[in-house]
């Protein structure tokens, strides 16, 4: 039985060794570099952002000086082609199905 509290002994960590982290172990350093960048990075992505924004609302405006319409005209002109496109891909669809595939009812057993 000593034997086993003698090996005990040398595998216990003494009070004077500190295991737990402990914020010295940071480098501080590292740390205040890495804020840094993380804050340019942001700025230069809200940046790039704001770009795109403006660059959309540009071609937007300069779209809608060129169509000669009132928003509500231009509006409506596109959803009627929104509702052409959606029946004409739908009545393909139909087509498609009813040529290619035979529906189950008639088909022979």
């Amino acid at each position: 039985m000593s034997d086993d509290n003698e090996s005990w002994e040398h595998v216990m960590v003494t009070p004077s060794r500190r295991t737990d982290p402990s914020l010295q172990d940071l480098p501080r350093e590292l740390l205040a570099v890495a804020a840094v960048l993380i804050g340019v990075g942001s700025a230069l992505g809200l940046a790039g952002l704001a770009m795109g924004a403006a660059a959309l609302a540009t071609a937007g405006r300069r779209w809608y000086s060129r169509a000669d319409l009132t928003p509500g005209e231009l509006a409506r002109l596109k959803w009627e082609q929104a509702k052409a496109a959606a029946g004409a891909s739908s009545g393909a669809w139909r087509e498609t199905e009813l040529a290619k595939y035979s529906p189950r009812s008639g088909r022979p057993t």
